[in-house]
C-alpha cells in the first residue's frame, strides 16, 4: 500500500509574521468599513477567510460569511490545504462576540 502525502495547512510558528498577517486582516477589514456606502463589503463578515500573496502585495477575499454553520465548509482540513496551496498564507478571522462585545480570533496557515 503506498502512502501519498496529502497537502496539509499547518498554524505559521512565526511570531513575527503572525502578527504582520493579523495587522494585514485588520487593515483591510477597517479600510473595507470605509469604504462600504450600502452596508455590505465582501470581506466584513464575522467569519472570514483571507488569502494574502506577498509578491503581488495582496489580501484576497476567500469567504465571507455571517454565522460560523455557514464558514464551516471553508475551514475543512482539505478546504484549507487547498487554498494554502494558491496563496503564501491564508488568515482566517472568527468574530463570536457582538458589535459591543467582539471576540475575535485570528490564525493564520500555510502549506506544510
Amino acid at each position: 500500500m503506498s502512502t501519498t502525502n496529502k497537502p496539509k495547512a499547518v498554524l505559521v510558528s512565526d511570531k513575527a509574521m503572525v502578527d504582520l498577517l493579523k495587522r494585514k486582516a485588520i487593515a483591510f477589514r477597517e479600510s473595507a468599513k470605509l469604504k462600504d456606502k450600502d452596508g455590505c463589503v465582501k470581506g466584513l463578515g464575522s467569519y472570514a477567510l483571507y488569502g494574502v500573496d506577498h509578491t503581488l502585495g495582496q489580501l484576497v477575499v476567500l469567504a465571507s460569511e455571517p454565522t460560523a454553520g455557514d464558514f464551516n465548509k471553508y475551514v475543512t482540513a482539505k478546504a484549507k490545504a487547498d487554498v494554502c496551496a494558491l496563496f503564501d498564507q491564508v488568515v482566517e478571522y472568527r468574530d463570536a462576540g457582538s458589535h459591543s462585545n467582539p471576540k475575535v480570533t485570528i490564525l493564520c496557515w500555510t502549506l506544510a
